[in-house]
């Protein structure tokens, strides 16, 4: 005995839906592992940003007034747009990363969905078989093969209530995912346009403070490094030579006593 046009119609809907089952799976665990690549990458750059910010400072700290103050300026730009950097990131993992795991385990429940409705078929065909070999074998026993009618009938209805079933919890499913898809990657889209926006305006900040450097100032100072130790140096003459006025003065004065 064939199955019948129905079952064979449940069958093929049943494998395209298998299918698309696993094509999700596929696809948005490829898609979570490099977003989370994707996310490890910036992390990583930021960590260097800080290194780099680091070594400006220190390297500021060596060098003449006008350009240590334009290089600390510039490591501070720096260092909050690391800030904006892992800002980024969190919000890359909490609004990209963790939806996308997610949809492991609503594939584990539609796969535990679908063996439902399979064990239904498989139980249907079953009671299919078993009818057909009591016609062949007891043609003439009425009430074996009236039950056997029963119990496939029964098997038939299960599998078609639970292919329905299926149907309408795929349905959403599908719904379900295309707005996910919609929203995962419009959060990625605006995360990182924040980032960037921000960046932008930053960056334009610290490439102001770089080129207002006075690079004449600094000259003169690198080219008179003696100056100002000069200076100290007549003060210092200066205060010597008042010290040795008051102490003629009092000389002079004990002299008179």
């Amino acid at each position: 005995m064939s199955r019948t046009p129905d079952a064979r119609a449940r069958d093929s809907q049943t494998r395209q839906i298998q299918d698309n089952i696993t094509n999700v799976e596929k696809h948005f665990g490829e898609l979570c592992q490099l977003f989370a690549a994707y996310v490890r990458k910036t992390a990583r750059l930021r960590d260097k940003a800080d290194l780099l910010v680091r070594e400006v400072s220190l390297y500021a700290d060596t060098e003449t007034p006008h350009l240590k103050n334009g290089l600390k300026h510039f490591a501070d730009q720096l260092a909050k747009i690391q800030d904006y950097r892992q800002a980024e990131v969190e919000r890359l993992e909490a609004k990209v990363i963790e939806p996308l795991k997610s949809y492991g385990t609503v594939v584990k429940l539609k796969r535990e969905d679908l063996k439902a409705t399979q064990a239904a078929r498989t139980r249907e065909a079953k009671q299919m078989q078993q009818l057909e070999r009591m016609r062949q074998r007891n043609p003439s026993d009425r009430q074996i093969i009236s039950q056997a009618e029963s119990e496939l009938q029964r098997a038939t209805m299960d599998a078609t209530r639970t292919t329905r079933q299926l149907e309408e919890t795929i349905d959403e499913f599908e719904k379900q995912k295309i707005r996910d898809i919609k929203k995962i990657f419009g959060e990625f889209v605006t995360v990182e346009m924040t980032f960037h926006a921000k960046a932008l305006e930053v960056y334009t900040n610290a490439y102001q403070h770089i080129q207002n450097v006075d690079e004449e100032k600094d000259l003169e100072q690198q080219r008179t490094p003696s100056r100002p130790r000069k200076r100290e140096d007549d003060e210092a003459e200066d205060d010597d030579e008042e010290d040795d006025d008051d102490d003629d003065l009092e000389d002079v004065t004990d002299e008179d006593d």
